[in-house]
């Protein structure tokens, strides 16, 4: 699809999530659809595993004190297939904006990490997980499967992307993104603390800088990508619920202030948020403004060698258990998004419920 609207102004989320509370959780998502919205937005780009927050203590503790933690967690997360999940592609479509969202996926009983791409009618576009969980996060969330891989969709607004945390440094998922020719990417972070808390031999990889400066603006100047890092922020409140009985309170600011935006050529577009700073972070997407780093370095066409390297993507899912077709011998197979029932338009529309409109 060729992108109908060229300019249009976007918003990425520099905000607390609800901790441990998928109502809250949603009450939050749906009051932040609804400002960008009165802002005039086009694209609202949310964090990774914004509902129900970032399972951030899972680096802190140890398997007996994650326990309840990752029960409360697992209790909170959003079936896809859920009056929650439609609530909030309610309000992408009365505020008419593209949604990227994220959120700890309940499938059955695994958790995903999983991105939608909504409509301004309400739709899903793309429905993506993570293709593989980062370190210590395999111990809460499953790995994607092919037919939850790609991560960029053509739209009226553009080619538009998004991936979790550190797939936005993965190489492959870079160049497959590049050959379907993004124009506006969202990477999205979780919460990450500063490099104050660096400590040998903790690899400065591991820190929020190094993904907020260095990470996400690679990305926007390999791929020629407006891109959009939306970051999760934390109170001392959410501290508390997120420290198990005995443990030292860390102080919340070490956390913050790490949300940005960067245009196609690796410029730095919004001042960097103060460590105190609860909102949003606007962007003018200007579509043109991409042509000419593309036009130095595209690494999806003329800046590769497709007959020196290529890359194999392999997209179809492998069920567990699948079906054998006893008519013509075949197998058959169920795409993720329609088995959690999010390929299913969304035909009637909710009100917006009055204590969704508050911070």
């Amino acid at each position: 699809m060729a992108p109908i609207l060229t300019k249009y102004k976007a918003a990425a989320v520099n905000a607390e999530p609800g901790w441990f509370d998928l109502e809250e959780s949603v009450r939050r998502t749906i009051y932040w659809i609804n400002e960008a919205g009165k802002e005039g937005c086009k694209l609202i780009a949310f964090p990774e595993l914004w509902i129900p927050g970032y399972p951030y203590w899972a680096w802190k503790v140890n398997y007996q004190e994650s326990l309840p933690l990752l029960k409360k967690y697992r209790e909170n997360s959003l079936p896809s297939d859920s009056d929650e999940m439609r609530r909030i592609r309610d309000a992408a479509r009365a505020n008419k904006i593209f949604v990227s969202l994220g959120y700890s996926e309940l499938d059955l009983a695994s958790l995903y990490t999983t991105q939608v791409l909504i409509s301004p009618s309400g739709d899903i576009l793309n429905h993506r997980r993570k293709i593989k969980a980062t370190h210590v996060e395999r111990l809460v969330f499953g790995d994607g499967t092919g037919d939850t891989t790609e991560s960029v969709t053509s739209t009226e607004i553009g080619r538009v992307g998004h991936l979790n945390c550190w797939e936005n440094m993965n190489p492959f998922m870079k160049a497959y993104a590049a050959s379907l020719g993004e124009q506006v990417h969202v990477a999205a972070w979780p919460l990450y603390p500063g490099k104050e808390t660096l400590k040998y031999p903790d690899p400065f990889t591991n820190v929020a800088e190094a993904n907020a400066d260095l990470v996400t603006p690679a990305y926007a100047i390999e791929t020629g990508t407006f891109t959009l890092a939306p970051w999760q922020t934390i109170t001392e409140e959410g501290i508390k619920v997120n420290t198990p009985p005995g443990k030292e309170l860390e102080d919340p600011r070490i956390y913050n202030g790490h949300g940005r935006i960067f245009g196609p050529d690796g410029q730095n577009l919004v001042p960097h948020p103060n460590r105190d700073f609860q909102g949003l972070l606007f962007v003018d997407i200007d579509l043109d403004e991409c042509h000419l780093p593309k036009s130095l370095a595209d690494f999806g066409g003329h800046y590769m060698r497709p007959d020196l390297i290529r890359l194999l993507v392999d997209t179809r899912r492998k069920d567990l258990v699948v079906h054998e077709g006893r008519a013509n011998g075949d197998v058959a197979y169920t795409r993720t998004v329609d088995r959690v029932g999010l390929s299913t338009p969304l035909s009637v529309l909710s009100p917006v419920a009055d204590g969704d409109n508050q911070a």
